[in-house]
């Protein structure tokens, strides 16, 4: 009965589409601005989440990456300070603009908003194109968005279209409990898990990835396609302390309601340990 909630409330997490119009308007007069800025960025590619298939709902922004011809500077932080004053007033709508290493988030007036990472060409490793982007510690780090889609992608193929959405639970305990871990190193953590099995059922491999992740100590992860150097967990070691705390309580409690599975007696019980880990938007158990 557990598998059969968990299946019904993945379905729920998927995102709908954004009307594409909209999208392209903000994203064109954007673009424009950073092109005519010092960054020299007029060139932008949808990245992250939402090109990967695995946007949350209610969370999850449109994320680009502006690849920038000027000089890179030697921090990241100035490129990002750049990037945010060259975006204001760039379309009527925006309503906020901000700095939250790696990326710019944009606010506007209504969804959809926006995430926008300056990058910098770093290498080519075969067909890909592998660039410099902010990361922790004030420094730059690299990232290879399409060969990761692509990575992510042939996993989810490959089992059944399960990867995604199971990469999707995890980033909803994210966004529940306020867990600061980067949602694209659950996303590689998920697919470099899922390359080593031959099946995905929610409820179980979701326990199993937990417990991994524990065991691992949310420490940086190598690249399981060997494109880029290290692919980051965290943003500093206070936050890999918290985040480890955050997923050990929610480990116990997805336990612990596993237990109560099937009890009529204690659904309240198990009710209120999922939405502890996921939010009030779990399903209520009719067993």
């Amino acid at each position: 009965m557990t598998s059969t909630l968990v299946d019904e409330y993945v379905k729920t997490l998927a995102p709908t589409p954004f009307d594409k119009t909209t999208v392209a308007d903000r994203h064109g007069q954007m673009e424009a601005a950073l092109d005519k800025s010092s960054l020299d960025a007029g060139l932008w590619f949808e990245s992250g989440s939402w090109s990967h298939g695995t946007a949350l709902k209610g969370h999850s922004d449109v994320d680009y990456m502006a690849w920038a011809s000027g000089t890179r500077p030697a921090r990241p932080s100035s490129a990002l300070a750049t990037m945010k004053s060259a975006l204001v007033g760039s379309h009527w709508a925006i309503t906020n603009l901000r700095v939250s290493s790696p990326t710019v988030k944009v606010q506007f007036v209504s969804a959809p908003h926006f995430e926008v990472v300056p990058a910098w060409l770093c290498k080519k490793v075969g067909e890909d194109r592998v660039f410099w982007i902010p990361g922790p510690g004030d420094q730059w780090t690299e990232s290879a968005p399409h060969a990761h889609l692509r990575f992510v992608s042939e996993q989810n193929d490959r089992l059944g279209k399960k990867v995604k959405p199971l990469a999707r639970l995890l980033k909803q305990w994210k966004a529940n409990t306020g867990a600061p871990v980067s949602s694209f190193y659950l996303e590689m953590r998920t697919a470099e898990y899922a390359k080593s099995q031959t099946s995905i059922f929610y409820h179980l491999d979701l326990n199993i990835l937990m417990n991994r992740l524990i065991d691992y100590g949310l420490r940086d992860m190598n690249d399981p396609i060997g494109v880029v150097t290290r692919i980051n967990a965290v943003s500093s070691e206070e936050n890999r302390r918290t985040t480890l705390r955050l997923l050990r309580e929610a480990r116990d409690r997805v336990s612990e309601a596993y237990d109560l599975d099937g009890k009529p007696d204690r659904r309240y019980r198990y009710w209120e340990l999922m939405t502890e880990v996921f939010g009030s938007d779990f399903p209520y158990p009719t067993w």
